[in-house]
């Protein structure tokens, strides 16, 4: 039923189309498009700060019996290098020529999504409801769908194309916590006056030597990203800024790796004399969805009718998936065949692009008989 070559077709169109998160409008124009030929009515909403365009949703009524809505979900953005992409096919698999990524994470998702209301409008399926949304600048924080009007969201259970292996159900994230830090230490001439000066960057450093981050514990991670300062190595740098992050599955662990890293800077600091600020931002929250419910047990089952063995597995990172569980809509994260991702040897697996998108048109198209017990 998935028509395999429109499908792969479709892939290397999205791609070749630079959507970098916050500067989505080209792709957007696109799907409007495409929404558009399916006789479906597209609209904007949730625009970010500084973003190029909002969100695009799509409602797609029922036909059949009334069902439980679903909600379909991918991200348009892609990472750095991200520009001028070139797919190559060949074989089973898609690259770019190694100069960029290839933004499979996450246009493999919408062009699975693509085919899937493709699929319905021209085999005239029956089908629940399904809101489709097209989210924008997942990639730095899940802003396009944290910017999105809790009201506009009504589906009961949701389906998120952000994860390679066919075969998995990612039904478990951690929450995460932004760090930035800006040690103030003091300025002098580095060849004449170096002890009148407090060197930032050292005080910096001494404070990121001593921090545990990497794998703390099966369920916490931690880890310092960035650090910029200093101004000509002839002046002792009064200023330095770090920013890193931390996550966990459990709040307890995340308020106490958080508190670590925070004390270190502070500690280190007041032995050199320099100050610290220090900012924290909560960027998402975790989510599990329970073994019983009914978004994971209809997941599991498509994977079995397609004579694939389910694997249920827990991510240590945050996709969209997070912000729609926040809302109270039950929300499970399938695979679309992305490998290596944000890295210039990043491919797609086409049978599983296929197989991801496969399992989905079946999940959503059997939910009313095993909502009315017809197994």
């Amino acid at each position: 039923m998935i028509n395999k070559r429109r499908m792969i077709n479709k892939f290397k169109q999205l791609v070749k189309i630079d959507s970098l998160s916050l500067r989505e409008g080209k792709v957007m124009r696109y799907l409007i498009c495409e929404m558009k030929a399916l006789g479906l009515k597209p609209y904007f909403t949730g625009k970010p700060k500084n973003g190029e365009v909002a969100n695009l949703i799509v409602d797609v009524p029922g036909r059949g019996k009334k069902s439980p809505c679903f909600l379909l979900n991918a991200h348009v953005d892609t990472v750095s290098p991200g520009k001028n992409i070139k797919p190559i096919e060949k074989g089973n698999f898609i690259t770019s020529d190694g100069t960029t990524i290839l933004g499979a994470d996450d246009k493999s998702g919408v062009a699975a999504i693509l085919e899937i209301l493709t699929v319905l409008k021209k085999k005239k399926r029956e089908h629940p409801p399904i809101q489709v949304v097209f989210t924008v600048a997942e990639e730095i924080g899940l802003i396009g769908a944290n910017s999105l009007p809790k009201n506009i969201l009504y589906a009961d259970y949701g389906i998120v194309f952000d994860s390679g292996g066919v075969e998995d159900i990612v039904y478990k994230a951690p929450s995460q916590v932004n760090l930035t830090a800006t040690v103030i230490g003091k300025s002098a001439h580095a060849g004449i006056h170096p002890e009148e000066g407090i060197n930032a960057i050292k005080v910096a450093s001494e404070a990121i030597a001593k921090m545990k981050f990497g794998r703390i514990d099966k369920e916490t991670t931690a880890n310092i990203g960035f650090i910029k300062g200093g101004k000509a190595t002839n002046i002792i740098p009064d200023e330095v800024q770090i920013k890193g992050e931390a996550r966990s599955h459990e709040p307890k662990k995340l308020k106490k790796q958080i508190g670590h890293m925070k004390g270190v800077l502070t500690k280190t600091c007041k032995k050199f004399g320099a100050k610290v600020k220090i900012e924290t931002k909560l960027m998402y929250r975790s989510f599990e969805v329970k073994r019983s419910s009914k978004i994971l047990r209809l997941a599991l089952s498509a994977l079995k009718r397609n004579k694939i063995k389910p694997k249920l597995k827990q991510t240590g990172g945050g996709s969209d998936a997070n912000v729609f569980n926040g809302y109270g809509i039950p929300s499970v994260i399938m695979g679309s065949g992305m490998k290596n991702v944000h890295t210039t040897s990043e491919k797609l697996v086409i049978k599983d692009l296929i197989k991801g998108a496969a399992v989905v048109l079946d999940l959503i198209c059997e939910a009313p008989r095993q909502s009315s017990g017809q197994v």
